[in-house]
């Protein structure tokens, strides 16, 4: 008698049923929205969303195999396990930001992508403070399908803030590169990210105008289709990084050039869970000197 051994089921996939905010499709003009007082008789924006229930799948029940798929190249982002040295009070200090997690996030960059050269150019902290309005102190998770940078305004933020170098290192290939971690584990409003690969990036990706009291800038909106797959991962903790790719310079087949993304309500979370705290780092990723 044969005997037989038992092959282990897969993974149930697991995943919540959440609004997402996307660009609706009966905006026909270019979406913008001015960062600075618009001119007069000018909206402030153009841009019109619309609401949709999406299938957002918690990569916690995704198999090993799985995860190992799911990379800044393939999908557009990736967990990273990373332990940092900074403490929570640490992130209430710039200084230490700048100094000391600007040094971690470049180290890290360079570890997972092999590039040569890191340039961090800002960070954004989102924590709620009660009571106030927002600020660049009291910062809400984005509520609202985006992409950082469109190829355009990825470019152009090589020469924003490399002056002399910007051209020399522009001919090789660079990305834009958002290390996204929580200060605490998030309850609240987690970041959810879609898989480039199941985008058509010549209809759902918009760029939308940014227009600044200094300069123009351009992000995408998005609009949904029913075959993209969203992912997030639940009770993330600050050893738990994503890194979100907003911008590639060297187009190849199956090679991801962003990461759409958003904030979300999550139904299954209590109302009066603790407001999310975390923090994001915007990186140019250079492969040449």
């Amino acid at each position: 008698m044969t005997s037989l051994t038992a092959v282990p089921e897969a993974p149930q996939h697991q995943s919540v049923a959440a609004e997402l905010i996307f660009l609706s499709p009966i905006l026909k003009e270019k979406p913008f929205h001015y960062r600075a007082p618009p001119p007069a008789g000018k909206p402030v924006s153009n841009v019109v969303t619309e609401s949709q229930v999406v299938n957002i799948t918690d990569l916690r029940t995704l198999s090993e195999e799985e995860r190992k798929g799911l990379t800044i190249d393939s999908a557009g982002f990736q967990i990273v396990e990373h332990k940092s040295s900074m403490g929570e009070k640490d992130f209430l200090d710039e200084g230490i930001i700048r100094d000391a997690y600007y040094k971690e996030c470049a180290e890290l960059l360079k570890s997972i992508t092999g590039a040569v050269r890191i340039f961090i150019y800002d960070h954004t902290v989102r924590r709620v403070k009660p009571g106030e309005a927002e600020s660049a102190g009291n910062r809400r998770p984005g509520l609202g399908v985006h992409g950082d940078q469109t190829p355009k305004a990825g470019a152009a933020q090589v020469y924003l803030h490399l002056g002399e170098e910007a051209e020399r290192l522009s001919k090789g290939r660079v990305q834009i590169i958002n290390v996204w971690r929580p200060i605490k584990p998030v309850v609240a409003t987690p970041l959810s990210y879609g898989d480039y690969r199941t985008f058509d990036a010549n209809k759902d990706l918009v760029g939308c105008d940014l227009f600044y009291p200094d300069r123009d800038g351009e992000i995408y909106n998005v609009k949904h289709n029913a075959a993209q797959k969203w992912y997030y991962m639940k009770d993330q903790t600050p050893e738990e990084t994503v890194l979100l790719k907003c911008y590639e310079s060297e187009e190849k087949p199956g090679r991801a050039l962003m990461t759409p993304h958003s904030a979300f309500i999550d139904p299954t979370v209590p109302a009066d869970a603790p407001a999310r705290e975390s923090i994001e780092v915007r990186a140019l990723v250079f492969y040449d000197n």
